[in-house]
Parts: C-alpha cells; sequence; structure tokens
C-alpha cells in the first residue's frame, strides 16, 4: 500500500500522517507482511494523525485487537509479531523536525479561525513542504530503531454483553459497575443522579 491509501483513508496530507506512513513501512520491511487478524501487533504511544497510517498499512486495528493505545503523548511505536519474543521499537528523534515557529502560528491561526484566506494558503504550502520532508528524510535521521524484549500482550477476549439497567444499552461485561445495587454501564455509573 502507497501513501495516497493512507491518505484517502485518513483524509487529507499532513506531518503525523506522513510519521505514521514512514513508520507503518518500516514495520512492514521489517515483518514481511499486513495483519491478517492478531499475528502483527502494534503497541502506539500517542492519538496523532500517524495512528491511521499504521492501521491501513499494517493491518493492526482496535477492532481486531492488535492495535495497543497507551496516552504517552510520544512518537513511539513498538511492533511484534506473535510467537516472537524481539520487537521493534520505533521513536521519532526529538531534533528531527526543527520547530518551524511560522507554520506553528499560522496553524494556530487557522484553529482559531482567524487566519486570512492568504495565511490559510500559505499554512498550507507550509504543511505540505514538512509532510514531504517527512517522506523523504533518510531513516536514521528521523528515528532511532532498536529490538527490543517484549511481554506479549493477551488475545483479544470476546466478552459477553450485559445490559445495562439504567439505560438499557449493551456493553462488555467486565466494565459493568454496581450503582444502587443495579449493574450499570460506566456512563450511568459516571452520571449524577437526579
Amino acid at each position: 500500500m502507497d501513501f495516497d491509501t493512507a491518505v484517502q483513508f485518513h483524509g487529507h496530507v499532513c506531518p503525523g500522517l506522513s510519521i505514521g506512513y514512514r513508520v507503518a513501512t518500516l514495520a512492514a520491511k521489517h515483518f514481511k507482511d499486513r495483519s491478517k487478524d492478531e499475528e502483527l501487533i502494534a503497541i502506539v504511544e500517542n492519538r496523532s494523525c500517524a495512528v491511521d497510517a499504521i492501521q491501513v498499512i499494517n493491518g493492526c486495528t482496535c477492532g481486531k485487537g492488535n492495535l495497543i493505545f497507551k496516552d504517552h503523548g510520544k512518537h513511539v511505536y513498538t511492533y511484534f509479531k506473535r510467537g516472537e519474543n524481539k520487537a521493534l521499537r520505533i521513536s521519532l528523534k526529538p531534533d528531527a523536525l526543527p520547530q518551524d515557529e511560522k507554520h506553528t502560528a499560522l496553524f494556530a491561526k487557522l484553529r482559531a479561525g482567524t487566519a486570512s484566506p492568504e495565511e490559510a494558503k500559505e499554512f498550507r504550502v507550509l504543511h505540505d513542504a514538512k509532510s514531504q520532508r517527512i517522506l523523504e528524510m533518510p531513516e536514521e535521521e528521523l528515528f532511532w530503531v532498536k529490538e527490543v524484549e517484549i511481554e506479549p500482550p493477551e488475545k483479544a477476549v470476546i466478552y459477553p454483553t450485559l445490559v445495562c439497567s439504567k439505560c438499557g444499552e449493551g456493553f462488555m461485561e467486565p466494565l459493568g459497575r454496581v450503582k444502587n445495587g443495579k449493574i450499570v454501564c460506566i456512563p450511568c455509573f459516571e452520571a449524577k443522579d437526579e
């Protein structure tokens, strides 16, 4: 799968997607195939655009249980195959992408809705150029890559569905809570009683 496939899945070109594409293709070269089921696992340590490229290129998804999310806010990605005790850890070098003050300022204006059409156009040019630069950078300038040992997580478990006694919606059994003597889902458990 190529970068256009990742763009189509994600919806637009951006530096985060470019980082994820580079990570995903590096992992694909190392492991030689795309995950059909749970055999290839990706542990991602952020919730950035990069994760979309990993889903589409490597076939690692939350639904299959082979995309594990840890909210560490780091561009760190660890891949391994079930049955192997060595994993591939890929981390973005902190100095690989120097801060571009103009790009950052324009991005803030765009998000706040205060960018002029000219500023929005200038942002897009800078954004696309940064994305392209990431796609073209030598791997050794962009990432630290090393083999690590890891304790593999269990395979995905399919739990029975319970019905919340308050809202009537189904939820996975281990996520049930008891409130006022009744089994409820987490949102109903956390809701203020009226």
